[in-house]
């Protein structure tokens, strides 16, 4: 199976989602300043890297665990879905995929500390604010996690995009 996690940047609900799916962080506490800013590729990316697919590992059942960012673009994921969904018709592509949105765990503050840290380079105001809504949201990125394993798990798609509106 490949799990890609996706969101505006692909920079910070991604990342957390990817490190809470791979274990990379504990899920028994709100993590800590450090524990999340040492988080690959949090809040490192940059608009260039909108559409690129980052690999953070494999989980315990050996399944890969891919990041994105889609920016603005409404068509971006579902052209991806509409590519993946061909590659399984013409049976060049074998794998169960599951795209799943994060932008739905987002708090203010880490929209807020997002665009200043990323777009206006005004670390010292947005990298506290990331870390707030970090911690703000950690447990609806957990649940977020857990339900894209459940519904990857239970379903016999091989193509599952999940939208996630239900963790607003």
């Amino acid at each position: 199976m490949i799990y890609i996690y996706n969101d505006f940047g692909g920079t910070h609900t991604t990342a957390l989602a990817a490190a809470y799916h791979l274990k990379k962080l504990d899920e028994t506490h709100v993590p800590t300043k450090n524990e999340i800013l040492n988080t690959h590729n949090f809040n490192k990316l940059v608009y260039k890297d909108r559409g690129k697919f980052y690999f953070h590992g494999r989980d315990e059942e050996g399944n890969k665990v891919y990041t994105m960012g889609r920016g603005r673009s409404k068509i971006l994921v579902p052209g991806i879905f509409n590519l993946i969904d061909m590659l399984i018709e013409e049976k060049t592509l074998d794998e169960k995929i599951i795209l799943s949105n994060t932008s739905p765990t987002v708090p203010f503050s880490m929209t807020c500390g997002g665009m200043l840290s990323r777009w206006l380079k005004i670390d010292f105001i947005g990298v506290p604010l990331l870390v707030i809504g970090a911690k703000q949201a950690y447990q609806d990125i957990i649940n977020l996690v857990h339900h894209t394993k459940k519904v990857a798990k239970s379903s016999s798609s091989q193509l599952i995009m999940l939208d996630n509106k239900d963790f607003k």
